[in-house]
């Protein structure tokens, strides 16, 4: 960005609600007022997502932030700081869909860089579909548990610390007896809470494969209840998120 001449040198160094309190006062015009209004957008990209997002991300970031699942994330945990992240997570889902795995790589690496491993965490709930199901699920735990925002942040953030240990990525090609095993596994184990993802022909499988665990009664007989989540990805394409909560602990974090 191109520094005017005419602009107050003092202004080059101001934090954001310095400038801002500088730009009500009304008091700049043309290029000056163009440079002090891009500099506050930076500023303010780089308070809420760690860095300024290129121009192909920051085009669909504020149409995000009106939709409806981010709306009910923000509702759940109030102004956190994983809320840019989520933005971001959705933003890179679609880009995912239509196939521009550049930007998702340039977002991945700016991500990494100010946020560590939470933040790819994050990101890749976006760009595999997940976090829409994640949503889901807080949304409704915060509603049928009437839990406060700060309960539900700190939910989520143990969610995000523990993601790895405590979620089965069921794909066509492991096979049903396979997913059979990985969740009597995580059972057997006591998790509080665990999850299953999957998307396509694996839904088919994993449907089938918890269908027969229900009926059987193994669920229920290993101290577990289970609710579904889905969501309509491509033309013809659902994406399932199995939340399997143990019943003992069926209210969690408080």
């Amino acid at each position: 960005m191109t520094i005017p001449i005419d602009i107050p040198p003092e202004l080059l160094d101001k934090t954001l609600p310095e400038l801002l309190k500088y730009a009500a006062l009304q008091k700049l015009t043309g290029k000056a007022l163009e440079w002090v209004t891009q500099r506050i957008k930076e500023l303010w990209d780089k308070k809420e997502y760690g860095f300024p997002p290129e121009p192909e991300v920051a085009s669909g970031l504020q149409r995000i932030s009106k939709s409806e699942p981010y709306k009910r994330m923000r509702e759940c945990i109030g102004n956190h700081r994983f809320l840019g992240l989520i933005k971001l997570g959705f933003r890179a889902d679609e880009l995912n869909q239509q196939g521009n795995t550049v930007a998702i790589a340039r977002i991945k690496d700016k991500v990494y860089e100010n946020h560590k491993v939470e933040g790819i965490r994050i990101l890749t709930m976006g760009t595999t579909g997940i976090l829409i199901g994640i949503i889901q699920y807080l949304s409704d735990m915060k509603i049928r548990n009437n839990y406060s925002q700060a309960i539900m942040a700190d939910h989520f953030e143990k969610l995000i610390q523990n993601w790895m240990k405590i979620t089965i990525f069921h794909q066509a090609g492991h096979g049903q007896k396979t997913l059979e095993r990985n969740i009597l596994a995580f059972m057997k184990t006591n998790h509080q809470i665990f999850f299953v993802f999957s998307m396509g022909s694996a839904s088919d499988q994993a449907t089938k494969v918890i269908a027969q665990l229900r009926k059987d009664e193994i669920i229920y007989k290993n101290g577990y209840i289970f609710t579904l989540y889905q969501r309509k990805e491509l033309p013809g394409m659902i994406s399932h998120a199995w939340v399997f909560q143990n019943i003992k602990d069926f209210a969690p974090f408080v």
